[in-house]
């Protein structure tokens, strides 16, 4: 049985116009499991008018408050602009955890203001929306343009509904990176995939290169951007070619729904510099993150 913060936040969802993906009800479903998130309401006149969704859950053991997997930011639910203090009054509205870790997307040009919430800045690259792609792909920088050229007639690119081949291109990338698989990855990758097959928002598609998958995209779309969710690739040169190759397909498809391509942040230098080769512009949000108690410990090693 739904809460009532539930009840009121798939209400107001309901009432939105132009949601953004990550606000939907089904999306938060996906990637923090069921019963696994909730929401702080707030109300006018008994009438609620905005929300904040936040994924509720424990790490080692440890109460934790954070944005859900897979997910860039959260941001207020509503129907117009939220004011700094309204928002200020529903990050108060959380629960009290030992870890609160959460990445809030900007209110236009403003930035979220209160003492008692310290804010660091993390960035997302994003290519806004042209009515001409070319102009879109004279931003990218000669060496890219010069390797998708080359891409087009050397690798076939596919839509897929095989997620089982996608997460064995992602456990890839993440070894050569040498970084650790995310606990959610095997679970959470293939609940959003479902989603967006059945809300008909996301694409999978694979690179092959003599009938051999070599790279992979995951991407989903509101109307408001397209973003790039995940992507894997097997070892070499050929699967870094396929798997720009891919990118430049995917905002090619962001341009024909006539919306911004959202990269996505990434803390990776490298993964960084090749956003950015495609012209992409950084954009700030915003990234509160507090420690209670053994929060504090946890935090010196993590």
């Amino acid at each position: 049985m739904r809460s009532s913060s539930l009840k009121a936040y798939h209400q107001l969802f309901d009432s939105i116009d132009k949601p953004f993906l990550y606000t939907a009800p089904w999306w938060l479903e996906a990637t923090c499991g069921n019963g696994k998130w909730n929401a702080c309401i707030h109300y006018d006149q008994e009438k609620p008018v905005a929300g904040l969704a936040f994924h509720q859950t424990s790490i080692r053991g440890l109460s934790a408050i954070i944005t859900p997997p897979l997910t860039q930011w959260v941001t207020p639910l509503a129907n117009r602009e939220v004011s700094n203090s309204i928002l200020v009054t529903m990050l108060s509205g959380l629960p009290q955890a030992s870890i609160f870790d959460l990445t809030l997307k900007s209110m236009g040009d403003h930035r979220l203001q209160d003492d008692r919430f310290p804010v660091n800045s993390k960035y997302s690259y994003v290519l806004p929306y042209s009515e001409d792609v070319e102009l879109i792909r004279q931003g990218y920088n000669e060496g890219l343009r010069r390797n998708i050229r080359q891409s087009e007639n050397t690798y076939a690119i596919t839509e897929s509904e095989d997620i089982s081949i996608f997460l064995s291109l992602c456990r890839s990338s993440y070894a050569q990176q040498k970084m650790k698989v995310p606990a959610w990855h095997e679970v959470v990758l293939p609940r959003v995939f479902n989603g967006l097959k059945i809300n008909h928002c996301g694409n999978l598609f694979l690179a092959s290169f003599q009938d051999k998958i070599i790279a992979g995209v995951l991407t989903a779309w509101d109307e408001h951007a397209t973003y790039y969710l995940a992507g894997g690739r097997a070892e070499g040169d050929q699967a870094a070619s396929a798997h720009a190759l891919l990118l430049d397909h995917a905002i090619t498809m962001a341009h024909q729904r006539k919306t911004s391509f959202d990269f996505e942040g990434s803390m990776h230098p490298g993964i960084a510099n090749f956003f950015q080769s495609f012209g992409a512009t950084p954009i700030p949000y915003d990234q509160i993150r507090q420690y209670r108690g053994l929060g504090k410990f946890w935090a010196i090693f993590h």
